[in-house]
């Protein structure tokens, strides 16, 4: 067997035991319904229902090309791999579950931060977020209302901290980055 190409489309979910690195855009890798992180180009999903959690899920934000990796090639080291894996998903899993205890405000900023970092693009001393999510699931990911949203998008744009754009746009990235503050001052 060959390696494959695999071609999602928006909201497919990845559905055979296999390694995959991903050729173009976006995968959402989940659990239980709880986003634990965003794959994008040239990294790896690895999807096996002996070794993982059936509940983990990869899905599609968009037409994505994957390139499915011969079993032969990917059994070498698999149990390493896997156990590397398992660490990441229980990390991931601490992360949402503390970030579901923050407040409301503080859950949007911290989500800006992890989208930016995971699939973020650095245009000059800013990071735009690609168009992963609609409104209504970035809303219903920190668990709040679409208008909650839209207030706080406003209100950030008003203290200068994203870009008045129909996309998320992370003004001074380096300070987003270093967590330094983003939103010092900004009433919760």
């Amino acid at each position: 067997m060959e390696h494959m190409i695999v071609m999602l489309q928006k909201g497919d979910k990845l559905e055979e035991n296999g390694e995959y690195i991903i050729l173009s855009g976006y995968l959402e890798c989940s659990m239980s319904n709880q986003l634990l992180r965003f794959l994008r180009e040239g990294e790896r999903a690895i999807l096996d229902d002996t070794f993982l959690p059936k509940s983990l899920v990869y899905r599609a934000c968009g037409i994505v090309r994957l390139l499915k990796l011969e079993s032969n090639a990917t059994n070498m080291l698999i149990d390493e791999r896997y156990q590397g894996f398992e660490k990441e998903i229980i990390t991931l899993m601490i992360e949402r579950m503390e970030m579901l205890t923050m407040q409301k405000k503080e859950r949007l900023v911290q989500t800006l931060l992890k989208l930016g970092k995971e699939i973020g693009i650095i245009e000059g001393e800013n990071c735009r977020i690609p168009k992963v999510w609609t409104q209504i699931e970035l809303a219903n990911h920190i668990n709040c209302t679409r208008e909650y949203l839209l207030s706080q998008k406003r209100i950030l744009k008003e203290e200068g901290v994203v870009l008045e754009s129909h996309q998320w746009i992370l003004l001074n990235w380096a300070k987003w980055n270093g967590k330094v503050g983003v939103y010092e001052g900004t009433s919760q």
